[in-house]
């Protein structure tokens, strides 16, 4: 399968777009988009991702997904639609929601849209409408074993924008080899918890290595979490506790 993301109205505060299903050349609308503005110098939570190609996968782990999980069913939802591999950004998915300020680079699906020339912030609606109808196509696509790629297109002109982006030009992927075994999770409750991975993990990140899990370890916590894009839960869990101790390599 594949899919493309045409992007038909980028302004200061959104993009405005539209996704087909391409495959075979054949083309069909399936919803409107909406996504972060155009940002040549990538600023969090405030910058669209890079145009170009990109594998789809579900990803069965995160806030995310266990909201939806719980929202729509595990029999339904088997994980976030996830866009791989994208340079300077973790964490990508497709889901719901209205306008720019719904998402984080990721991909607002609507089946009506308000152009962003008259909402700055861009408006998308029926989201949960075009969710349901888009995700089981991706969603049975790849649980049937087939590839499924997106291409994000910058349809209109950008001004300003150059052909290649200093910052697009180099792609990283997480080497987890080296992340020790993990026998959490941990947070913070009463009585408090100590644990030779707590005291491993202060360590590496540089905090007071005494094994305790207390408000200043929860706290610390976060601020790895937000660092890596991971829901700011305070939870030491095995996604902080992996791409915590992964190292990350230049392809």
């Amino acid at each position: 399968m594949k899919l493309e993301v045409l992007r038909i109205s980028s302004q200061t505060d959104s993009t405005s777009g539209i996704l087909f299903d391409v495959t075979d050349g054949k083309r069909k609308f399936l919803c409107y988009t909406i996504e972060d503005e155009y940002r040549a110098i990538k600023q969090k939570h405030e910058t669209r991702i890079p145009e170009g190609e990109y594998k789809l996968t579900l990803r069965s782990e995160g806030g995310f997904h266990s909201r939806y999980t719980s929202k729509y069913g595990a029999d339904w939802h088997r994980g976030m639609i996830y866009v791989n591999n994208v340079p300077n950004f973790e964490y990508i998915l497709w889901h719901t929601g209205n306008t720019d300020e719904s998402t984080s680079g990721c991909l607002i699906l609507g089946d009506s849209q308000t152009s962003n020339l008259v909402q700055s912030n861009g408006f998308v609606g029926s989201s949960v409408n075009a969710y349901k109808k888009v995700y089981p196509i991706v969603r049975d696509a790849i649980l049937s074993g087939e590839e499924v790629t997106v291409e994000y297109i910058d349809y209109d002109y950008i001004e300003g924008k150059t052909v290649v982006e200093p910052e697009e030009e180099k792609s990283y992927i997480w080497d987890f080899s080296g992340v020790p075994e993990f026998h959490g999770p941990f947070m913070v409750k009463s009585p408090m918890i100590k644990h030779d991975d707590v005291k491993l993990w202060q360590k590496k990140v540089g905090i007071t290595a005494d094994g305790w899990f207390g408000n200043g370890t929860k706290g610390e916590v976060m601020k790895v979490q937000n660092k890596l894009d991971i829901e700011p839960t305070g939870i030491l869990d095995l996604n902080t506790w992996k791409f915590t101790f992964a190292e990350k390599k230049e392809r």
